[in-house]
């Protein structure tokens, strides 16, 4: 007895899935849920900025994120600042469209309500448990219709087991099932689409053939239009599939366009305007304002990150280079994930117009609709990224082109017509072959969506691409922890340790200077340096050295002076002010390192807030160095010290730490840091 068509099935009961597709449906899931259940929490600016406003809707009853924001687990630079009026201050909000916070906050609400788990104090168990229904439920609804939209099309068995491996198993949409996004939810709404499009134009294919069958169903234009909408208020690329589908019914039936289609739709979309009317008191999303004084702003003396993009933000690339790694580079669709290869081949095959399917003129247009449809949206969408020359990031520091990802339903029925034309064991065998090595590729970023792929590391491991912003050297060099010395006296600085000590630094008059030092400092100064701990305060001892000569600095002039600090290897500055005193032993205490002392590394600059002054902030520039030395107790050891120079300080420092590390098993052997009170 033959199967019947899609045509007679679709007034029948309901598609049933063979036991394979059962089989492999629960495997995927299960592996998505298991990556949930592991994923680490806030895994990036991107998924913290949705969270903090989800965290603010519920905790505060608003989209400001400025409490939240402000730890620095939490703190986002997917933000910007706003205010509705002159005389309000100014606050901070997410730049992504509020929606899919809207709905999370409504599901963490309920949490909060019966489970009682906070979003703040139990991060990992909230941010799991929200994922699991946000990303993993619609992620198994989104296979289930992938394979009842592949029943429709009238797919081979085969076909439709190796698509449903790819959807479940090889689809970079994987590694972002475990964070908070926007990808991930417009792909399962875009599927949900396709599909009641599909069963639109079947139904329509047997209205035409067969009159006494039932006609066109209002549900499937509700649904049609509810997802598509969807999509749209997910991914705004997605607008043209939105307009498309309308298009589609209309040309169908206008009546139920009008019944079904129109009010399904004006509901995701009333909901997208109506929440960003809530957030930004207009119809237009933050996100389309980059560029102007809510991206770009100095708040409490702190320049907004969009000011002096770094890295592969501020990416120049040419549209051509920037192409290649779209589509066969570091980003690349069908280089991460090669199975792809095999939707370009569908789309040929579709294309070139000589090949037929088995069952007829009627689902092979359907076919051809929904293929040509996905190759008409690709070439767009990418085309689209590609005028965007500001963007060239390709998505930010992530895995894989995030902003594509919602085509992925169309990617994967495209493959149809290649795995049911060519049944040659050779090509099963080669297709295969594509389908594990992206399994292998997916699976190595599964848990990491926020971080490059393995082939941007390896082409940044050989030397091919480099994207870090240059940082320039220390002009003139920095060879000590102080920045600069003070020309004048009664100057004072004071630093604290992590241990609770105080370091005090004080410029004075130096009356005890020897015959011709006079002339080589003429403003006669000397440095009284201190030491508190536990309540009493102890002078180390008095730099009664002249200031430095032409050829040094005053701060390689004081470490000479002072503390020989370019002799021993603390010249670091951390242990080193303790250990003046006789009477403490450092545990670190090492000879020399050999060779020459070269300075600090430049290592960027940074805004670090002023703890005494809320509206300032202070400017630094971060310098690491490290030396190797034998101990005769730990053995070899890296000696490291970060150091972050402020030359608005006194003595130029604001901050520098210590650590020393085990050459042989890594293990940190010791570590302090002295801040700046006047911070």
């Amino acid at each position: 007895m033959t199967s019947p068509t899609p045509e007679a099935r679709t007034n029948q009961q309901p598609y049933k899935l063979s036991i394979a597709e059962h089989v492999l449906l629960l495997a995927a899931t299960a592996l998505i849920c298991s990556a949930i259940l592991q994923a680490e929490p806030l895994q990036s600016a991107n998924d913290r900025s949705r969270w903090a406003t989800v965290w603010s809707l519920v905790e505060r009853g608003s989209f400001q994120i400025d409490e939240i924001d402000y730890y620095a687990n939490w703190s986002t630079i997917d933000k910007v600042r706003y205010r509705t009026s002159e005389s309000e201050p100014w606050h901070f909000y997410s730049s992504k469209p509020p929606l899919l916070s809207v709905v999370t906050a409504g599901l963490y609400s309920v949490e909060r309500w019966t489970l009682g788990y906070g979003l703040f104090n139990d991060t990992a168990f909230v941010t799991r448990l929200l994922l699991l229904i946000v990303n993993g439920l619609p992620f198994w609804l989104a296979l289930r219709s992938l394979c009842r939209c592949l029943i429709m099309l009238n797919a081979a068995m085969p076909a439709r087991l190796f698509i449903l491996a790819v959807a479940g198993f090889s689809s970079m949409l994987n590694p972002y099932l475990t964070t908070l996004n926007n990808h991930t939810p417009a792909a399962v709404t875009a599927m949900l689409a396709i599909t009641a499009a599909v069963e639109i134009l079947i139904r329509q294919n047997l209205a035409r053939s067969s009159p006494n069958e039932s006609a066109l169903q209002g549900r499937e234009f509700a649904a049609l239009g509810f997802f598509a909408a969807l999509t749209c208020c997910f991914e705004l690329p997605a607008a043209l599939l939105g307009l498309m589908s309308f298009g589609l019914a209309v040309l169908t039936d206008r009546r139920l366009t009008l019944k079904c289609y129109v009010p399904a739709a004006a509901i995701p979309l009333a909901a997208f305007f109506i929440t960003n009317w809530m957030a930004t008191g207009g119809v237009k999303p933050f996100y389309a304002t980059y560029g102007t004084e809510t991206y770009r702003y100095v708040h409490n003396g702190i320049p907004s990150y969009w000011m002096t993009p770094r890295d592969l933000d501020a990416n120049q690339e040419s549209p051509i280079v920037y192409l290649f790694h779209c589509v066969l580079g570091h980003h690349g669709l069908l280089s991460l994930t090669p199975v792809l290869c095999l939707t370009v081949v569908g789309w040929c095959l579709t294309l070139r117009r000589g090949w037929y399917m088995r069952l007829g003129r009627n689902t092979d247009a359907v076919r051809r609709a929904i293929i040509l449809t996905g190759a008409v949206l690709t070439a767009i969408t990418l085309g689209f990224y590609l005028t965007r020359t500001l963007h060239y990031n390709y998505g930010g520091n992530s895995v894989g082109l995030r902003w594509m990802l919602w085509l992925s339903p169309f990617w994967w029925i495209a493959m149809v017509p290649v795995l049911e034309k060519f049944s040659r064991r050779g090509v099963q065998i080669f297709a295969l072959s594509l389908l594990l090595i992206s399994m292998v590729s997916v699976g190595w970023s599964l848990n990491r969506p926020w971080k490059p792929s393995w082939l941007f590391e390896q082409m940044q491991a050989a030397g091919w691409i480099n994207y870090r912003t240059p940082v320039k050297p220390f002009d003139p060099p920095r060879t000590s922890v102080f920045g600069a010395i003070p020309d004048k006296t009664g100057m004072s600085a004071v630093w604290r340790n992590s241990n609770g000590q105080r370091l005090i630094l004080t410029t004075m008059k130096n009356s005890f200077l020897a015959v011709g030092q006079q002339e080589s400092n003429p403003n006669g100064l000397a440095i009284r340096v201190e030491l508190e701990s536990g309540g009493k305060r102890t002078v180390i001892q008095n730099v009664v050295d002249s200031l430095p000569t032409p050829q040094q600095s005053p701060a390689q002039k004081l470490d000479s002076a002072g503390f020989d600090l370019a002799k021993s290897v603390e010249v670091f500055g951390a242990e080193v002010l303790a250990s003046q005193l006789p009477q403490k032993a450092s545990p670190h205490r090492l000879p020399a390192p050999a060779g020459s002392w070269s300075g600090f590394n430049a290592a960027g600059t940074k805004w670090v807030a002023s703890t005494s002054d809320p509206t300032r902030a202070w400017q630094v520039e971060r310098g690491a160095a490290r030396v190797l030395v034998d101990d005769s107790f730990w053995g070899k050891c890296w000696h490291r010290c970060d150091v972050m120079y402020c030359d608005q300080l006194p003595f130029g420092v604001l901050e520098w730490k210590t650590t020393v590390i085990s050459e042989i098993t890594g293990e940190v052997l010791s570590t302090e840091t002295w801040v700046a009170e006047q911070k």
